[in-house]
């Protein structure tokens, strides 16, 4: 997989990429002068400039992620996520999902992130 930023917070010459809409927001709380900072949003590459499309080609380790197959178990939730028979149970997975990220807030526990700036192939 190929991931680029999704938010870009720029200051002067600082630069900070998010890849998770999360970790932003938690930098934003933890971040008095947030507001300071010009803020873009990325729907993809087609959000990118070229300047900055050549600048993830150019370090694919830091934007390549490389998958590692599991066997049966990653079959298994292949199947859930795209499987039009799944449909219910796919459901059911997605809820249990975010029952999770609310309870996991509820008690004050950090939220999981697919994506950091420290994510490397």
């Amino acid at each position: 997989e190929f991931i680029t930023p999704i938010v870009k917070a720029t200051k002067k010459d600082k630069e900070i990429s998010f890849y998770s809409l999360p970790e932003f927001e938690e930098w934003k709380k933890d971040t008095d002068n947030h507001h300071t900072y010009n803020i873009k949003y990325y729907k993809g590459l087609g959000t990118s400039t070229s300047k900055e499309a050549k600048e993830y080609f150019q370090n694919m380790e830091r934007h390549r992620i490389k998958f590692k197959y599991g066997g049966a178990t990653d079959d298994h939730h292949i199947e859930l996520a795209f499987s039009k028979k799944g449909a219910d149970q796919r459901k059911e997975w997605l809820t249990n999902h975010m029952d999770e990220v609310k309870r996991r807030k509820e008690i004050g526990l950090p939220e999981r992130y697919l994506y950091t700036k420290e994510t490397k192939a």
